[in-house]
């Protein structure tokens, strides 16, 4: 038998929701227990330490916590592989961005094919920034500076094809240079996890990181506390014109999250959503998102970044996908759909 062989689903009055459909019984007349429901899934999260891991790490205990039946196998992911895995059914969930799944059903950036077997459930309110972190000695104010100035940086992002190394690679071609233009202004583009980054710098060996971090992100803390940094600045026009080519909006770091950012950073910000498998059982993914409404103040714990989650946003700004069926149901029963 498969994993996906492993799914069943019970609950419901009068035999359960399985026998209501048997019976030829609509869904919308059979009450769903969340506490019968059982499946084995598989969810892929982002990089490992990284914000889409932990988030999803903690909506996998909330949902586990609540109703045991339900357990989520979480695996490191990206933002933009987790779509295409998703899709393929090879993932039951994962995480992604909004900014990822628009140009996903628009077959732009990264993306060049249909996804018709992802559905989105959920918006997890999160909020996090594009932010160049460097020695505080570094002799550039400006993200644009290292272009404009072909300065030799040793700089280190994520790996190749991950959403994050992707839009910091977008940003570097917009502004007139890519990774092989830096090693020939005598720099370096060193693909590593964050974890790696922060080792380099503490050793001599980069200069800097192109992150996407949320306010007390871990490895940035340990950066900031180690060594004297210092946050680059964006050029206006280049946040614009992100935001008009790509759809992202301005956010704001504030000012003092990290030792030595005295000054708030103006960055393209993105946030963060949950998709699923089209085919995924309906009461499995209405289960699941029931847990963390009824258990936010639990689901909110487990990363800063989601200190502002509110059960009633969780199906607004959902990104481009259409939204599962059993996300609608949980919605509509709630009244978060209004």
């Amino acid at each position: 038998m498969d994993r996906r062989g492993f799914l069943k689903v019970m609950g419901a009055a009068g035999g359960g929701v399985l026998a209501s459909r048997l019976a030829g019984v609509p869904l919308g007349e059979a009450a769903v227990d969340p506490t019968k429901v059982t499946a084995n899934l598989r969810a892929g999260g982002g990089t490992v330490g990284g914000i889409g891991y932990v988030e999803m790490t903690g909506f996998a205990k909330t949902v586990g916590d609540a109703y045991p039946g339900i357990k989520i196998s979480v695996v490191p992911g990206g933002w933009i592989g987790n779509i295409p895995r998703t899709n393929k059914g090879e993932l039951d969930l994962s995480s992604t961005t909004r900014i990822m799944t628009k140009l996903a059903v628009q077959k732009q950036g990264a993306f060049d094919q249909d996804y018709p077997n992802v559905r989105a459930i959920v918006n997890v309110q999160d909020e996090y920034q594009f932010i160049a972190v460097v020695r505080k000695d570094f002799p550039a104010t400006t993200v644009s500076d290292i272009v404009r100035n072909k300065r030799p940086a040793r700089l280190t992002t994520l790996a190749k094809g991950n959403a994050t190394e992707w839009i910091w690679r977008t940003a570097f071609e917009e502004m007139g240079g890519n990774w092989e233009k830096l090693a020939e202004w005598g720099g370096k583009m060193s693909h590593v996890a964050w974890a790696d980054g922060v080792n380099l710098i503490k050793d001599g060996h980069a200069d800097g990181i192109l992150a996407v971090v949320t306010g007390k992100i871990g490895w940035l803390v340990d950066l900031t506390t180690a060594r004297e940094m210092k946050f680059l600045q964006w050029d206006r026009d280049l946040i614009d014109h992100l935001s008009k080519k790509y759809g992202f909006v301005e956010g704001m770091l504030p000012a003092g999250e990290f030792r030595g950012q005295t000054e708030p950073v103006p960055a393209p910000t993105d946030g963060g959503v949950f998709v699923a498998r089209a085919e995924l059982p309906k009461e499995v993914v209405y289960a699941c998102l029931k847990a963390v409404a009824e258990n936010s103040a639990k689901f909110k714990t487990f990363h800063a970044a989601l200190a502002g989650f509110k059960p009633e946003a969780m199906a607004r700004h959902i990104g481009g996908f259409p939204l599962h069926d059993g996300a609608r149901m949980l919605y509509e029963e709630k009244g978060y759909l209004k």
